[in-house]
């Protein structure tokens, strides 16, 4: 069983190393211009790529970036941008053909020194179009004793333009998009054959959660963004995908096998199904419950419970499904509901549980709460680390979404404001995401730059996270 789950842990886990190695790069690189060799400015980007690529040694991996039919490479694996990561993509792969490199290789002897070194060499060789700019990059390096990076040149058939990028990154947008709306589509048919007492299908569904796993490791923060779409009249849908989303990406981050992933989601997807049981004049209720309505409302995990029983042929992925509908509001120190001897909850019911609340918080209709702004509903939930939530796996998915998670619209000291795209792979830079500015100072509406809060040629820091709902901006398309 382990040999089955390693490879599939380790692919997911060098991707992610290899995206935030370019990241740190295009930093470094980008502070180079900008800055003399040896400023502090140069710190932070330095030890960041260092570590980086430090981590990809310590797991016998190769560090090395290769350009190969277009594509970004780390060794054998295949980088792919998402929307965030498509200009450090894009600028990093230009500087690599305009100086006719076509790989990067990082020795496990690199130091940090060096690293700086290398990437003020950029600086120094003029990259005319001619093969003699490489040849006198390699000796550039030669005399600044850069000894443990080595250089690949730049294949014939590697004309990159960016086009073919653009145009995959716009495809994993709209891919990202349908798959969202199939996943709705199955859940709400799921919910609707429950209303009507009739049997379960769930194959229709399993695919879908299998083509969001997929879709995820391809294109995470499109996906994660598009859990900030809401929808007043399909809430339960809705709030369903979203935590199905949510506790997938958690798992990923686990390292969770693709087929204990397609469980989790399953059980993800289906944590509500009791809801189908519940009065719709409650369900729908647009003031505060009353004792005995909220009662009612606390029923609903035994009466998915109860749904999911009737399953046919029940089997370790309908037990899954079941602890999921049973354990989500149980706290993890057995505090909440239904009040039943029960010892400890699943990993499953762990994870659920935190993306439940998180979506919930930051819906706009959920128990008539008024909807936090999604820094605000981590906080509230940090809190209750320990009592509601498991505090290892809140962390953990205070790292998946992000102090500022992806699509949170933010004020920044410029007075503009934008929506968090993607999240800083530094743990201490959380509170310094990639953004794109959406609105002037004065409030108008534009399509602008997308910007690294955490690179000094950002130049802008975060003042307040806002409700976009009171600011009638919605982010979710730009994740579309």
């Amino acid at each position: 069983m382990e040999s089955d789950i390693r490879p599939e842990q380790l692919d997911r886990e060098m991707i992610r190393l290899g995206k935030a190695l370019v990241t740190h790069l295009f930093v470094l690189l980008k502070t180079a211009q900008n800055y003399n060799e040896g400023h502090a400015a140069t710190n932070a980007p330095l030890t960041n790529a260092f570590n980086v690529i430090g981590e990809i040694h310590r797991r016998n991996e190769e560090a090395s970036l290769r350009l190969r039919h277009g594509y970004l490479m780390l060794g054998e694996l295949r980088l792919k941008p998402d929307a965030a990561g498509f200009d450090t993509f894009k600028f990093l792969m230009g500087e690599m053909k305009r100086y006719l490199i076509g790989g990067i290789s990082f020795s496990p002897e690199v130091t940090a020194e060096e690293i700086g070194r290398f990437a003020y060499v950029f600086n120094e060789i003029e990259p005319i179009p001619s093969p003699q700019t490489f040849t006198k990059f390699l000796e550039r390096m030669q005399q600044r004793m850069v000894v443990h990076i080595e250089l690949e040149s730049l294949g014939e058939d590697e004309e990159w333009s960016g086009d073919f990028d653009e145009a995959e990154l716009t495809d994993n947008r709209v891919r990202s998009r349908k798959i969202y709306h199939q996943t709705i589509h199955a859940v709400s048919e799921v919910m609707d054959n429950a209303k009507m007492g009739q049997t379960l299908r769930l194959r229709k569904s399993k695919r879908v959660v299998q083509n969001l796993i997929d879709q995820l490791l391809a294109a995470e923060t499109n996906l994660i963004g598009l859990t900030t779409i809401r929808c007043h009249d399909e809430y339960t849908y809705n709030h369903s995908v979203n935590v199905c989303i949510l506790t997938l990406a958690m798992g990923q981050r686990i390292g969770l096998s693709k087929t204990k992933l397609c469980e989790l989601g399953m059980a993800a997807l289906f944590h509500d199904i009791g809801k189908s049981d519940i009065p719709l004049a409650i369900l729908n209720k647009t003031t505060e419950f009353s004792r005995e309505e909220w009662a009612i409302m606390q029923k609903h995990p035994l009466l998915g419970v109860k749904k999911l029983m009737k399953l046919k042929g029940l089997d370790a992925l309908s037990a899954r499904i079941i602890s999921g509908a049973f354990e989500h509001h149980l706290n993890c120190d057995l505090s909440g509901y239904p009040r039943l001897p029960y010892k400890r909850l699943s990993l499953f019911g762990r994870i659920i549980a935190i993306a439940d609340c998180y979506d919930g918080l930051t819906s706009s209709r959920v128990y008539c709460r008024v909807p936090h702004a999604p820094d605000k509903a981590l906080r509230f939930m940090l809190a209750k680390a320990g009592k509601a939530y498991d505090p290892i796996l809140m962390k953990l998915f205070i790292n998946c979404v992000g102090i500022y998670p992806v699509g949170a619209l933010l004020l920044l000291d410029s007075q503009e404001l934008c929506v968090v795209m993607e999240n800083n792979p530094d743990p201490e830079k959380w509170n310094a995401p990639r953004v794109k500015i959406i609105a002037d100072a004065r409030g108008n509406e534009t399509d602008g730059e997308i910007v690294d809060l955490a690179s000094h040629a950002g130049g802008r820091t975060v003042v307040d996270a806002l409700d976009p709902y009171r600011h009638k901006f919605d982010v979710s398309k730009y994740f579309a």
